[in-house]
C-alpha cells in the first residue's frame, strides 16, 4: 500500500522539460523513461546506448526499490500485451567491462541497489552488460553483442508541489521547503 502511494506521489511530480510524453516517454519522479522494443529492430548494448544518448538520455540506471517497481510495471505492461518482440530482456545501463565484477552505471549513478537473478552475475562466456528480464524484473549479466530492446532514462531534478510533499511526508519522507526536494526522514 505504501509503495503504491509513493509511486503515485512521485509519478505526479513536475517532470520538467526533459519529458516528451507525446513521444513515448513516461515519467516517474523527476526522471523520464522510454522503452524501445520494435519488431523490425533490436540493438546490441553499445548500439542501444548510442541510440539512447542521441535522444538526450542514457541507458536506464535503477538506484532504489521504488524505481525498480516502476520499471517492473513498464516491463509487465510490455509482457502482458506481447509488445516485446525483441526477446525476454531489455538492455539497462549497467556494465562491468572495465573491471570484472566492478559493476557501474553508464550515467554515473552509484551502483548500490541490485536485483540479480539467481546465480547472477555469473560472467558466463564473458558477459559484461546488464539486462532486465521483463516478466520478473530480475537482472542478468548478458553478452553485450546480443540484440535486444532497451530502456532509456533522462534524469531530472526532483521538485515537489505542496500536495506531493504532503503525500511523501505521510510515508516517512521530509520535504525541504526551500527546494521542494524529498529526502528520507
Amino acid at each position: 500500500q505504501q509503495l503504491s502511494q509513493l509511486i503515485f506521489a512521485l509519478s505526479t511530480t513536475n517532470p520538467g522539460p526533459q519529458c516528451d510524453l507525446s513521444n513515448g516517454w513516461d515519467r516517474y519522479s523527476s526522471n523520464c523513461y522510454k522503452v524501445k522494443s520494435e519488431t523490425a529492430k533490436s540493438w546490441t548494448w553499445a548500439e542501444a546506448r548510442a541510440d539512447c544518448v542521441n535522444q538526450g538520455g542514457d541507458l536506464v540506471s535503477i538506484t532504489d526499490p521504488y524505481e525498480q517497481a516502476f520499471i517492473q510495471v513498464l516491463g509487465s505492461i510490455l509482457n502482458s500485451i506481447a509488445f516485446c518482440p525483441t526477446g525476454i530482456s531489455l538492455w539497462m545501463g549497467g556494465h562491468d567491462s572495465i573491471t570484472e565484477g566492478g559493476w557501474e552505471w553508464t550515467d554515473g549513478s552509484p551502483f548500490r541497489y541490485v536485483r540479480w537473478s539467481a546465480g547472477n552475475p555469473d560472467n558466463y562466456f564473458g558477459e559484461d552488460c546488464l539486462s532486465i528480464i521483463i516478466n520478473n524484473g530480475y537482472w542478468n549479466d548478458d553478452n553485450c553483442e546480443n540484440r535486444r530492446g532497451y530502456i532509456c532514462k533522462r534524469r531530472g531534478k526532483m521538485r515537489c508541489s505542496n500536495s506531493c510533499c504532503t503525500s511523501l511526508q505521510s510515508l516517512g519522507f521530509f520535504c525541504r521547503k526551500d527546494t521542494g526536494t524529498p529526502t528520507p526522514s
